[in-house]
């Protein structure tokens, strides 16, 4: 299949350390004046599509648009239900790209089919805001934020907790620069606006990282 990935140069090294070495893909980073042939392509991903309008909706293309959509489901980010069945979200952001793994969804079952015979090993998830994992981990992340700010702890003293108590890959400042601060924030803030800070405060601190 020939696939187009558009996004900032930043998020294309990240899919470029990850996954994306193996998808033979153009690369179209955004934003950009010229046009990158939208009709030559099966498959275009957008890696900012939870944060941007995406080109997807303004263009002539038969391809099937596989979206970011962490900090906006999916559901959201399509302008009616008739682009349900040519749009599938994805999380592609730094430090889960890497994983051999992919966390998709999907609103309709055909787009679903031609998303895995592109990507067999994805596994389907909820269209709901976070996805699965980055939800998580963005919300250990918060949490660890908002007891250090209690407890006035150093945050060298919580890392050492989670990589030595529970045995994590990383600490959390390790996790947090890995993913990148600005996506945890986002990811909590996305989840405070649906749900309510009552349920999903957001840590202080996490908003001046």
């Amino acid at each position: 299949m020939d696939v187009l990935v558009i996004g900032s140069g930043e998020r294309l090294s990240a899919l470029m350390r990850g996954v994306g070495a193996s998808w033979q893909a153009d690369l179209w980073e955004w934003p950009s004046q010229a046009s990158p042939g939208w009709g030559a392509y099966d498959v275009i991903v957008d890696l900012e599509a939870d944060e941007r309008p995406s080109p997807a909706f303004s263009v002539v293309s038969k391809a099937l648009w596989v979206l970011e959509s962490v900090k906006k489901p999916l559901h959201r980010l399509l302008p009616d239900r008739s682009w349900a069945s040519r749009c599938v979200g994805i999380n592609l952001l730094p430090g889960f790209c890497e994983r051999p793994l992919l966390e998709a969804t999907a609103v309709d079952d055909w787009a679903w089919e031609r998303f895995i015979t592109w990507q067999p090993h994805a596994v389907r998830v909820p269209d709901t805001v976070g996805l699965v994992s980055p939800r998580i981990l963005a919300l250990i992340l918060n949490e660890a934020l908002l007891l250090q700010s209690e407890a006035h702890l150093p945050l060298a003293d919580l890392d050492t907790a989670v990589k030595l108590g529970l045995n994590y890959p990383y600490t959390l400042s390790e996790w947090g620069d890995r993913i990148g601060w600005r996506h945890i924030r986002e990811i909590v803030e996305a989840l405070s606006q649906e749900y309510g800070a009552g349920y999903y405060p957001i840590a202080p601190l996490l908003r001046g990282i």
